[in-house]
């Protein structure tokens, strides 16, 4: 017989409890959590217990866990990317451990399109036919994500983003709330969208575009 994996969501934030309330409604439960705030450690956020940090998850075989990235921290304005979301991941994939993707049962997801290990399609959301989703992504709450559409990996999507049709995104980029990505547009790795910007033209790598239409700065 075998043994049913933990499942560990890392890190104790807001978006850890998004992550437990999806995996409930899918009638999947998280075992625990971890946080390196050990003022959290023996407290618990919606009944899941906060038992650990890094170095403790670490400690155990990663063959009997599946991890939930739950660090969902967006940059500010100036701040390309999403680093430590990053760092997170990584370290934990170059000691062998796997995450899992995230689905709300709320979400339309096509079968037509691609997730990467450790994506979270979040309540609302739309991913269409042809879409890749890179690894460790967050398709936030209500986003609309068009035919034919890439996000690389550890990129985020905030609530209410609208990408259309063929629209490229590249890695570690965030696109904020309400913002719109004209179909065809191209988001360079690193680039940060601000929230209600209206992207019409392609923005480069390390970016900050704000506005409507959207002005990319190299911040």
């Amino acid at each position: 017989m075998t043994k049913t994996k933990d499942i560990i969501v890392l890190c104790a934030g807001g978006h850890a409890r998004v992550v437990i309330d999806i995996m409930r409604r899918s009638g999947q439960s998280v075992a625990a959590l971890a946080d390196n705030n050990p003022a959290l450690h023996g407290k618990a956020i919606d009944d899941v217990p906060i038992v650990d940090d890094d170095e403790g998850v670490l400690r155990r075989d990663p063959k009997s866990v599946l991890l939930i990235n739950a660090l969902g921290n967006a940059p500010r304005i100036g701040d390309s990317g999403l680093g430590p979301r990053r760092e997170l991941f990584e370290r934990f994939k170059s000691k062998g451990y796997m995450f899992m993707q995230v689905r709300s049962l709320n979400a339309v997801i096509s079968k037509g399109a691609t997730l990467g290990e450790g994506s979270h399609i979040i309540t609302s959301a739309i991913v269409h036919p042809g879409c890749t989703i890179g690894a460790n992504s967050i398709i936030n709450t209500g986003a609309q994500i068009d035919h034919g559409c890439r996000v690389g990996d550890h990129s985020h999507i905030a609530p209410g983003a609208i990408l259309g049709g063929e629209v490229d995104i590249g890695k570690s980029c965030h696109v904020g709330a309400g913002a719109i990505i004209e179909q065809g547009t191209s988001i360079g790795d690193g680039a940060v969208v601000g929230a209600g910007a209206v992207v019409v033209k392609d923005i480069p790598p390390s970016a900050t575009a704000l506005g409507n239409p959207a002005r990319p700065k190299i911040m």
